[in-house]
């Protein structure tokens, strides 16, 4: 008779529900005790006689070999698809430690965060001085190979598996840029990752901005010690940037918003065994906060912006939240056998308010304005007052396009575009001339692609703004 391990997952459950205790180490030491067998239950032995004829037939007649333990795994994997949840997969035992290795917050890749947006594998983030950074790979972007391997109908674990690799290595990935339309394949070499997931600015005047890229097993530690550091400094008002964020573990989710409500409920669980409110036990007093959020932020970050928009002092800026609200466990299966990524629950903000396929809406709806690039001024003579051309036409646009007035975009080397050329320059270190010559072009080219790459963050000035005046209505 064929058995079936339950008791090391019924504990987890367990501990799940009496603790909440979501982290990984957690998991692994839980299911790691001793674990009782039962026997398959009359009503399902018909369904296990099934599966069993079904694969001696394909081990007895398929003309190729077939490796057991690829049936097996093909019948986990069918298991949780026939769940109809994008979030809830078997893992095998690389795309296990890969997962597990992000969680934790170091890895060895290319630098990016993806999630599967209408079936696609699609960059959400793309971490700060990482390899995909320098490569040129921007939010946004739709993987669609990876070393030639289609990505069509693949996991967000099996692309992230092929993406990532010993450093040092190179992998080719071809994205397509749906703002541009353009399909572009990229030469990456792997390095170590290490997740910075927090990121401080001081604004002046007890205002700060903190970005949290990722809720990483130790996000929610650091961010207390940095909440004590700021208040220590006379903290009074906080932007607190949750845009792109993926999410992550739970428990560090539930630990920065208890630094921004005050004592009680900051979400609520509901599912088959985890029916319970976290609650926030520190008594603190909030802080006036701008929350911003994107169609990136996701999950754990939802958990945050909807606690401390329910309870604490907080405005959400920008654009409606991604809508993933499940909570979910990382069991592994035993030795060398992967695990699985399930969920158990769904949440809900403390009022009550369902995020699933929904999101959060901002409070106040703030678009990043997509840049429309200019094209590249191609150098084919001296441009000097006088000069009419189309080469002048791409010099005027893109003067433009960095904030210098040129005049009317009509092609003519007016005394308007000669004072912006000046002005340019002036502002780069350079001395002007009397004409624009090579050199000159090749400076303004780069510095149109350097703005692009790093476009001005209209979102965020906007939200200096609105805390500025809310402080002084209020506080």
């Amino acid at each position: 008779m064929r058995t079936r391990k339950l008791s090391g997952i019924m504990q987890y459950v367990l501990c799940i529900c009496l603790g909440l205790s979501f982290c990984l180490s957690s998991c692994s030491g839980v299911f790691a005790s001793e674990a009782a067998s039962v026997e398959v239950l009359s009503s399902e032995k018909p369904l296990v006689d099934m599966f069993q004829s079904a694969k001696d037939a394909v081990l007895d007649l398929y003309p190729q070999d077939v490796s057991l333990d690829d049936l097996y795994e093909g019948a986990i994997r069918g298991l949780f698809d026939s769940l109809g949840d994008p979030y809830s997969e078997y893992l095998n035992q690389e795309e296990f430690d890969a997962y597990t290795q992000e969680v934790e917050g170091e890895f060895s890749g290319i630098g990016v965060s993806i999630q599967l947006v209408q079936g696609n594998v699609t960059v959400v983030s793309v971490f700060q001085g990482s390899p995909a950074e320098k490569a040129g790979m921007k939010p946004g972007d739709v993987i669609v190979e990876v070393d030639d391997v289609d990505l069509r109908n693949k996991s967000l674990q099996e692309a992230s598996s092929l993406l990532r690799g010993e450093a040092g290595t190179t992998v080719k990935v071809t994205v397509v840029r749906p703002s541009s339309g353009e399909t572009i394949t990229l030469n990456i070499v792997r390095a170590k990752i290490s997740i910075k997931t927090i990121d401080m600015q001081d604004l002046g005047d007890g205002k700060f901005y903190v970005r949290i890229s990722q809720f990483t097993s130790n996000t929610g530690k650091n961010f207390s010690f940095l909440m004590k550091w700021m208040r220590d400094r006379g903290l009074n008002g906080l932007i607190l940037d949750l845009r792109g964020n993926p999410g992550g573990v739970l428990g560090s989710a539930v630990e920065v918003a208890g630094e921004l409500v005050p004592k009680g409920p900051i979400v609520k669980l509901k599912g088959k065994v985890v029916n319970q409110t976290v609650w926030n036990p520190k008594d603190g007093e909030p802080v006036p906060t701008i929350i911003l959020i994107d169609g990136g932020s996701a999950s754990a970050s939802e958990i945050v912006a909807g606690a401390v928009k329910d309870r604490g002092r907080a405005i959400l800026v920008g654009e409606t939240t991604y809508g993933k609200a499940c909570v979910q466990i990382i069991l592994p299966l035993g030795d060398n056998m992967g695990g699985i990524k399930l969920t158990i629950a769904d949440y809900y903000t403390p009022s009550g308010a369902m995020i699933s396929g929904v999101g959060l809406s901002p409070n106040i709806p703030i678009q990043q304005e997509p840049l429309t690039l200019p094209d590249p001024v191609t150098f084919k003579r001296v441009m000097k007052p006088g000069c009419v051309g189309l080469d002048v036409l791409s010099l005027q646009d893109c003067l433009e396009f960095l904030g210098y007035n040129p005049g009317p975009l009509d092609g003519i080397f007016g005394p308007k575009t000669e004072t912006a050329v000046a002005s340019y320059l002036k502002d780069q270190g350079r001395k002007y001339k009397g004409y624009v010559g090579e050199t000159e072009v090749l400076a303004v080219n780069g510095s149109v692609s350097e703005k692009a790459t790093n476009p001005p963050d209209q979102v965020l000035e906007k939200a200096k703004i609105l805390l500025d005046h809310w402080l002084e209505m209020y506080w």
